[in-house]
């Protein structure tokens, strides 16, 4: 079945097609009939059968005009699809009441999603993605690993996150080069930052990481460098409540420029 679609390299397709790891995810997610779900990128509905097996509060958002033709044919009635960009796609039309977000999610939009997740984080109940392993090992390290940075930061401010399984490349059509993680993020119920700092703190993040190498003080202009804490370490070293005592430090005493 697989072998008579011709996947669209410019749209990162790769289909799901082990009906092992298939059945896991759809015990993952475990959708309710009470659930309002919207889908990324449902592809040939691989994932899509168990969740409207569960419940009819479905939307699908598949950029792919024939993939959009076969699933409405495929579920008839069943299923609302719409083909678009989900870049372009405004949760917010879709659902007024908080919903579930589901997707396999190509790499070169995963920091996108994750972002546009962050920006509809208050409507968000829970997402489940199936991302690059790579990526998803840097959105969840810690500090002090050699791949935390400024994405691990952003997603761990807003979302507790969850990786459940690993999912091998020969469980894809095509076969990606790389394996992919199946995790979740669910909406923290309180963050560690005021409402009024949240720009302003993600901004002095994405500063203090656009030159790992180099420590703090050199990466921010500041009036003064030898009072603060942590100030002498390099971003990556320092913990997510260290990052936010020192930026408040230096708000607060107006030695940010």
């Amino acid at each position: 079945m697989f072998e008579k679609i011709n996947p669209k390299k410019s749209l990162g397709q790769n289909f799901l097609k082990n009906q092992i790891t298939i059945n896991l995810i759809g015990d993952i997610i475990n959708i309710k009939e009470s659930d309002y779900v919207i889908e990324i990128g449902p592809g040939m509905g691989a994932i899509s059968s168990s969740i409207l097996d569960k419940t009819k509060n479905y939307v699908g958002i598949e950029k792919d005009p024939y993939l959009s033709e076969y699933l409405k044919k495929k579920y008839e009635k069943d299923i609302k699809i719409i083909n678009e960009d989900v870049l372009k796609v405004e949760f917010s039309d879709i659902y007024k009441k908080k919903y579930r977000i589901i997707g396999n999610i190509p790499y070169n939009i995963s920091t996108e999603i994750i972002i546009k997740c962050i920006e509809n984080r208050m409507n968000i109940q829970s997402a489940f993605f199936m991302m690059q392993k790579e990526f998803v090992d840097r959105i969840q390290s810690k500090f002090g690993n050699k791949v935390f940075g400024r994405l691990s930061v952003f997603c761990q401010i807003f979302f507790d996150i969850n990786k459940y399984i690993d999912i091998s490349p020969k469980d894809f059509y095509p076969e990606p080069k790389v394996y992919s993680s199946f995790f979740s993020i669910t909406p923290k119920k309180k963050i560690l930052l005021e409402e009024n700092e949240i720009d302003s703190f993600l901004n002095f993040v994405k500063e203090i990481f656009e030159k790992r190498r180099k420590k703090i003080k050199n990466c921010i202009s500041i009036k003064y460098d030898n009072v603060y804490d942590n100030i002498d370490k390099r971003a990556e070293q320092l913990s997510i409540q260290e990052m936010i005592n020192l930026y408040r430090d230096l708000k607060n005493d107006g030695k940010l420029v």
